[in-house]
């Protein structure tokens, strides 16, 4: 019985022995393309005497490398492999400027003993290429593919991370078979910030990251925002400055008040823009309807709009153009009254849907991380510009004005003068009769 036990135990020896042989005999290497690959024929412990060495290629069929007798004066290299290997004394084989075509086995055998010949498995990859990350859409609501792109090399797995740390587990997040894309479903503002895509093989690894900025509003609403923010300055420093002008106005003597010629550049400036500021508030109105859907309120406003563009234009042009055919429209009491009221009907619709857009749009960029867009800039330069032009034609005004009651004085100076001349014309003639009369008077009194 312990007979028994005791051959079984030095089979068992001898096995595990020809195995770990075996697995030294046993190597596997992944290297990328272009480095160099230090192959042994031996494993660092071993003694062996090195005689005579073989090295050889196998893939589909076998090639030799290099012969090699401690007998001879220099190692045999074949010619296919002579500018790319060194060959060292120890039997060690260094493979240079390694291709994807040198992956396959290298076989050393040393003294002629094949069985316990050394087998290295060589793999040559491509580096993996830096990753490119790419986003679909960043809206709020939409669903979000993020593309995680590797253009050259081999990828072994892809790792996704949110803010520098794996991505949250109470947010659903869904991936493609090979993980190289992550899609978000109905995206949230709590869905920004940074995400990263890490692309890994045997030989590196890459990684890319994109902040990714939730938008609550598409880019149409974001002009839609930028315009109904200038034309509301436009058409309130147009009320403040016609309201000003009217209490002038008002205040003014009845010689300084603006009449006939100088009132009409007013009016045209007024009404042109009241019908700039309708027309960009359609094209606003355009925008919102483009992205939030046509309503019945829209509809009823887009047509009293198109009634104030279309009878502002008509007024600016008419005066600009042709002033004295505007009295045929003021024939009829119905005619006064749709142009009378267009300019202010304009500036309160213009207002009033202004106000509307502003806040629903302000509304729904907060539902994205976006920075609101600064409206102080815009209204600063509408301001101003509006201002600019209100001083313009008030110092036009004026100049006019002043130019008038100049022409005026002239004019009441030279009917002065000529009276005076023609005053001065009749009192010299009843002397000259008198002159010529007085001597008949003396020769009747002879």
């Amino acid at each position: 019985m312990s007979y028994r036990m005791m051959s079984q135990c030095l089979t068992l020896l001898l096995v595990f022995r020809w195995a770990l042989k075996t697995a030294e005999a046993q190597e596997h290497r992944t290297v990328g393309v272009g480095s160099s690959v230090l192959l042994t024929a031996l494993p660092t412990d071993d003694q062996t005497v090195i005689d005579h060495i073989q090295w050889e290629y196998i893939n589909s069929t076998v090639s030799d490398i290099v012969d090699y007798y401690r007998t001879g004066s220099k190692p045999t290299i074949y010619k296919a492999y002579e500018e790319r290997i060194i060959f060292y004394s120890n039997g060690s084989l260094l493979l240079k400027n390694v291709q994807e075509t040198d992956s396959g086995t290298y076989r050393a055998t040393i003294n002629l003993n094949k069985i316990e010949a050394r087998e290295t498995t060589l793999l040559v990859l491509e580096p993996i290429s830096k990753t490119q990350l790419q986003i679909n859409s960043t809206v709020a609501g939409s669903s979000i593919e993020l593309s995680c792109k590797v253009l050259v090399g081999k990828v072994q797995a892809i790792y996704w991370k949110k803010d520098g740390k794996p991505l949250p587990r109470n947010r659903c997040y869904w991936f493609s078979e090979n993980f190289s894309l992550l899609y978000i479903p109905e995206a949230q503002k709590s869905d920004c910030g940074s995400f990263s895509c890490n692309a890994s093989s045997d030989i590196n690894w890459q990684e890319t990251s994109v902040n990714l900025t939730i938008e609550g509003i598409m880019p149409s609403l974001k002009h839609a925002l930028k315009i109904s923010t200038v034309v509301l300055v436009i058409a309130t420093t147009l009320a403040a400055g016609s309201g000003l002008g009217f209490i002038i106005l008002c205040c003014q003597s009845e010689k300084k008040k603006i009449t006939g010629e100088l009132w009409r550049w007013p009016v045209v400036f007024i009404h042109g823009l009241v019908c700039v500021s309708a027309i960009l508030m359609f094209t606003a109105a355009v925008f919102w309807i483009w992205e939030e859907g046509l309503t019945t309120a829209l509809v009823l406003y887009m047509f009293f709009l198109t009634w104030v563009i279309m009878v502002t234009l008509l007024i600016s042009v008419v005066l600009a153009i042709c002033p004295q055919h505007l009295g045929i429209f003021k024939k009829k009491t119905m005619y006064c009254v749709i142009l009378d009221t267009a300019a202010l009907g304009g500036v309160i619709l213009v207002v009033v849907f202004a106000i509307f857009l502003i806040q629903n749009i302000q509304q729904l960029q907060r539902q994205g991380c976006s920075p609101f867009f600064d409206s102080r800039a815009a209204t600063l330069i509408s301001a101003a510009i509006s201002l600019l032009i209100l001083l313009v034609s008030f110092v036009w005004y004026h100049r006019k004005k002043k130019s008038q009651g100049k022409d005026q004085q002239e004019g009441q100076h030279a009917e002065v003068l000529q009276s005076l001349n023609g005053q001065s014309c009749r009192t010299d003639q009843p002397a000259s009769m008198v002159e010529g009369t007085s001597e008949p008077k003396v020769n009747i009194a002879e």
